[in-house]
């Protein structure tokens, strides 16, 4: 039962660090960082939460461990910014509700088992006052999260695949819109939960409605042409 506990726990604080950390590692080199699925993702965290404070509640021993202490004490701050990682990258209610539940286990399991006690107030004190702003932004990326959508009309690849040419509609409803075009470079690092790719070039930014008469190809292997310029990909 320990043994099993321990590993749901291990899995529950991976899959807490895997997102923060992943897009801010890729961040620092030019890269991006991508889950396979952000609603999977957010629903496997809040059941491996749920099955870690029930492997807790039912064996003190787990939470008596120190370095465990100490990571429990941990998770309530890791929860609120994974919610806002995964609410950037979908504002879907199934990540919202994922999220939400994942919070609350924290809450317990920092309440309940979390040790040093300075740093059980540390993190507790730390919490709340991170708890109003993300709650605020969470509701704001729910409710107005489907306003402003970017949608790729066109992907045009170079002739020996090396890139990829996307033009976005981006819609921001009232406050109008824009035509963009971003390039990407295909090769990279594709696992198989997530994806580690260069960072994008955005090499044109129009008009809305722009991209319906765009004339846009590959002179060469390095060079994209869009409405008769061109734009040379470093």
């Amino acid at each position: 039962m320990k043994q099993t506990g321990l590993a749901v726990g291990c899995i529950f604080i991976f899959l807490m660090i895997l997102l923060p950390v992943g897009v801010t590692s890729a961040a620092c080199f030019g890269y991006t960082f991508a889950l396979a699925g952000y609603s999977f993702f957010s629903v496997l965290t809040a059941l491996a939460a749920i099955g870690t404070a029930v492997f807790c509640a039912v064996d003190k021993g787990i939470s008596e461990n120190g370095p465990v202490a100490v990571l429990l004490a941990l998770t309530m701050p890791l929860s609120l910014i994974n919610t806002v990682f995964y609410l950037c990258k979908s504002g879907s209610i199934p990540a919202a509700a994922g999220m939400l539940i994942c919070f609350c286990c924290c809450c317990y399991l920092t309440a309940r088992y979390a040790k040093p006690l300075a740093l059980k107030i540390v993190t507790l004190v730390l919490s709340g006052l991170m708890a109003l702003p993300i709650g605020l932004f969470a509701l704001i990326a729910l409710v107005f999260g489907n306003i402003g959508q970017n949608t790729v009309v066109r992907s045009v690849e170079s002739p020996d695949s090396t890139y990829r040419a996307e033009v976005i509609d981006s819609d921001q409803g009232a406050l109008g819109g824009d035509t963009l075009v971003d390039v990407y470079e295909n090769k990279g690092f594709d696992a198989f939960f997530f994806q580690v790719a260069k960072k994008p070039q955005r090499v044109y930014w129009g008009n809305w409605g722009e991209f319906e008469d765009m004339e846009i190809y590959w002179k060469n292997e390095n060079c994209l042409v869009i409405n008769s310029r061109e734009y040379v990909i470093e």
